[in-house]
């Protein structure tokens, strides 16, 4: 395992024992076993140690949500639910997470949503093409809806940025998937984005 790796993983480890929500420097180097100047030999800061794990961790997110909607056979109906329950399984199994949700950690936890958006949106623009080309949706700005839908998804039901009750969160869920069906001319109860 080369050391950046064993960085990364050193640090996710820490991430999830602390409870505090701070991992300095010189824990991972402990954990990593490699001297506190040799960190600095491959990441210039904490923050650029958290900027490759988030990016590490959401490219593994990215890719699952990737292959799960190229190995199905569905329409794109049917796929762009699916999108949304894969992405929504997997990153809110993420360690990262609870991690990024403090305060303290709040510019790498944008950074996380900027690349959500970034990445996912070709899927997501592809999905509703793929749903153009069949007749189902009716949309003139894929892409740009694409980044819409998951600026809404993303952020507004982002835990660590709001504290809905769950109520106020089945009102937002419900709204989201009446304005991705308003948008993209679709049967009302059409979109069910999580179960």
């Amino acid at each position: 395992m080369d050391k950046r790796t064993l960085i990364l993983d050193a640090t996710l480890e820490l991430m999830k024992e602390d409870k505090d929500d701070i991992v300095s420097v010189n824990d991972i180097s402990k954990r990593a076993g490699i001297a506190k100047g040799g960190i600095y030999y491959y990441f210039k800061s904490k923050e650029e140690i958290l900027d490759a794990l988030v990016d590490r961790i959401y490219h593994d997110i990215i890719v699952n949500c990737n292959q799960v909607i190229s190995n199905s056979n569905e329409n794109a109906l049917v796929k762009l639910n699916l999108l949304f329950h894969t992405y929504y399984s997997f990153s809110s199994a993420s360690v990262i997470d609870t991690y990024l949700h403090a305060p303290n950690n709040a510019a790498v936890h944008q950074k996380s949503l900027a690349k959500i958006l970034l990445e996912l949106t070709p899927l997501l623009t592809a999905i509703i093409e793929a749903g153009i080309n069949e007749n189902l949706f009716d949309c003139d700005y894929p892409k740009e809806y694409a980044e819409i839908i998951l600026s809404a998804f993303t952020f507004l039901l982002d835990p660590g940025i709001f504290k809905w009750s769950q109520e106020d969160r089945y009102i937002k869920i419900a709204a989201i998937s009446s304005l991705i069906e308003n948008s993209l001319n679709i049967k009302k109860g059409s979109i069910i984005l999580l179960k």
